[in-house]
């Protein structure tokens, strides 16, 4: 098996151990470091993008309708593919999206034990996440609402139109 010197103590580690056996330091190989940092950056945008895709779903009614609606179309898989294809191709079902988000944050939390630039991003994306989920209650709440104002309006046209028959128009 192939051996790399830590640069720290100078003992033998395998090429395998990111931390040195004998005195905990830290073995980056150059190769591998660059290539790392390549990583990283696709994670944090990757987990800004599904975060702004969540931001952007639960800040309208409407989009969050969707989005848990393709989640239950999913389910049905011919019904599924032609209502997907009639939300249009900017739908992101809601738990697909959140699935995303946590799997991102997963793995740069395990990446960011070392990194204190990293725990910053990653503080950084729980607080944009909580304050879309308190958005998300706002929005349910605004579209508690819209219906029970779409249901007060229905009783009130009942009504006039059983005062108008009962009046004799």
């Amino acid at each position: 098996m192939n051996y790399s010197e830590c640069i720290n103590c100078g003992a033998e580690n395998e090429l395998l151990v990111s931390s040195c056996a004998y005195c905990g330091s830290s073995i980056v190989r150059e190769e591998f470091a660059e290539q790392e940092s390549d990583e990283l950056e696709g994670l944090i945008q990757n987990c800004g993008l599904w975060i702004a895709r969540f931001e952007g779903m639960v800040s309208d009614v409407n989009t969050l309708r969707n989005a848990k609606q393709m989640d239950s179309l999913r389910a049905t898989p011919i019904f599924g593919s032609i209502l997907s294809k009639t939300m249009g191709s900017n739908t992101f079902s809601y738990s697909e999206t959140l699935g995303n988000i946590y799997q991102v944050l997963d793995l740069l939390e395990v990446k960011s034990s070392n990194s204190p630039t990293l725990r910053e991003h990653v503080s950084i994306f729980k607080k944009r996440l909580e304050r879309a989920k308190r958005q998300e209650s706002k929005t349910k709440k605004k579209q508690v609402k819209i219906i029970v104002a779409l249901v007060g309006a229905l009783i009130l046209f009942i009504a006039f139109c059983l005062m108008m028959a009962s009046l004799g128009y």
